[in-house]
């Protein structure tokens, strides 16, 4: 599978399975935000974590996909989606308290995107995250969690994998901590920087968790 980020918590994750070639866009963002969001950008899925303007853009995706905003199990073209409630700790203005994370099953490889949460995990929220090997971590702080509570995350899902999201971009009018700030917390930080990661099972790393840092 490919993996792009295009900033915020927005992932285009694309397959190539038994059922043909399928895309699923995770929480499009409007424009408002500072970031511009593709216009290109076609779909068969759209998962949406929270309804803000970091990730409510669905009429932005072409090609009439099928939305998810609930939690539930879904599939769609070999892409299989479990979305479970984590409501977010903070009250904030504007903010829906209201957040989905989603377990991906794409290509024998198990995927969570935790959305906007800006706390640890339950345990509750944990037994559905086991054995995930590719983990897409929000690390910016301010409505979302910040690195030091990002790091503790990491070690309670201890994922093969992390990509961080929602940090600080050029162009963005959000202020967020950034991915290097994260990295401090985790003291030794074994990261690379790609724009697009191409991933199979047989490629994920074994023992240490390395930390993947998509560029837009």
């Amino acid at each position: 599978m490919n993996i792009s980020w295009h900033g915020l918590s927005c992932f285009e994750i694309s397959t190539k399975g038994l059922n043909g070639e399928a895309t699923l866009v995770i929480d499009p963002y409007q424009n408002s935000t500072g970031l511009r969001f593709p216009r290109t950008l076609e779909a068969q899925v759209v998962a949406v974590t929270h309804d803000a303007e970091h990730a409510n853009n669905i009429e932005a995706v072409l090609g009439n996909p099928f939305v998810v905003h609930n939690p539930g199990e879904y599939e769609v073209k070999g892409i299989f989606l479990y979305g479970i409630s984590a409501p977010r700790a903070q009250d904030l203005k504007g903010e829906p308290k209201a957040n989905t994370i989603y377990r991906l099953e794409i290509e024998g490889v198990s995927l969570a995107h935790l959305g906007a949460l800006d706390r640890e995990l339950t345990d509750e929220e944990l037994e559905h995250l086991k054995n995930i090997d590719i983990l897409m971590l929000p690390v910016g702080g301010g409505r979302v969690m910040s690195p030091k509570v990002a790091a503790v995350v990491m070690t309670q899902v201890e994922p093969r994998m992390v990509i961080p999201m929602t940090h600080a971009i050029e162009n963005l009018k959000e202020k967020l901590a950034s991915v290097d700030d994260f990295c401090k917390e985790m003291g030794l930080c074994q990261k690379e920087e790609t724009t697009k990661l191409k991933i199979t099972r047989k490629d994920l790393p074994e023992e240490e968790t390395k930390i993947v840092v998509l560029t837009r």
